[in-house]
């Protein structure tokens, strides 16, 4: 059975192709790292803020209710994922450190959106209703195999905006990134038969955000992206699957969930701890 591919693993294939393999053929456990966990909760912090019942907010002092009810909804979250951090760290000072900074582009966030409320000159329930988006929105697509979460979209002043919030340390629209906007754009055009005017990120680190307009070169990119995966993935043999050593191996301060196995410190059959269909045992490492 096909799979339905997404950006993220579309992007791991061009990336590397062996933890491509170990990631969706033969779907080993991924290693967490604090990063990704906090990035998990500053996300879902921002999907819960848009459910906020805006009756209950006292119009003349919204701004400050808006703090409040948004760090409420943060530590309910971190406190949800504690557990899960605590597992790969215990230094108190470096939780400390991570709840900062997700605090930090919270903040960030808020600062922009009431900025942003404020500039619509409209009462405070009008211009928050105009400018909530519809959050995590699951989009698929039968005819090219793909799938995608999509973080916000807006549509204001007849205009769909396509938005995915970024925790990473630099805001620069790389090449990742535009395939994972083009694919959800080819999405939204296979959902609600238009594409979005414009797509962008939201680098809530940086307060930044960056917005680009959809072109038929992007869209025919993420078509060939995604007609390219599946003819490059039919095979399930790993020697299909090449190696790609380099800086997504190790970083300063983490490693693929994969380095291990690549550089022979685990085998493969470390992983068999469960009733899956494929005998990693018979697998062997390259």
């Amino acid at each position: 059975m096909t799979r339905l591919e997404s950006a993220s693993s579309i992007n791991t294939f061009n990336t590397c192709k062996r933890k491509y393999y170990y990631s969706y053929k033969l779907n080993l456990p991924k290693r967490e790292s604090i990063a990704t966990l906090t990035g998990k909760a500053v996300h879902t912090t921002l999907e819960r803020f848009f459910k906020i019942d805006i009756t209950n907010i006292n119009k003349s002092n919204y701004e400050l209710e808006l703090k409040h009810y948004l760090l409420n909804l943060f530590n309910v979250t971190w406190s949800e994922s504690l557990i899960e951090l605590l597992k790969l760290e215990n230094d108190k000072e470096t939780i400390r450190k991570y709840y900062t900074e997700s605090l930090f582009m919270l903040q960030n966030f808020l600062i922009d959106f009431i900025q942003e409320l404020k500039s619509h000159n409209m009462d405070f329930s009008e211009a928050f209703n105009k400018l909530k988006p519809k959050t995590e929105v699951y989009l698929s697509s039968d005819k090219y195999q793909v799938q995608g979460y999509i973080d916000c979209i807006l549509k204001m002043n007849d205009q769909i905006f396509i938005i995915d919030y970024k925790t990473s340390s630099k805001d620069v629209l790389s090449d990742d990134y535009l395939l994972q906007l083009s694919i959800y754009s080819l999405l939204f055009n296979e959902s609600y038969g238009k594409f979005p005017n414009k797509v962008g990120l939201h680098f809530l680190r940086h307060g930044t955000k960056k917005f680009i307009d959809v072109t038929p070169d992007m869209v025919a990119n993420a078509i060939k992206q995604c007609e390219l995966i599946q003819i490059n993935t039919e095979s399930d043999d790993i020697k299909n699957y090449e190696k790609n050593p380099g800086f997504y191996c190790k970083w300063r301060n983490g490693q693929c969930s994969f380095y291990d196995i690549c550089f022979g410190i685990k085998k493969l059959n470390d992983f068999d701890n469960s009733n899956d269909v494929v005998d990693l045992v018979q697998i062997k490492k390259e």
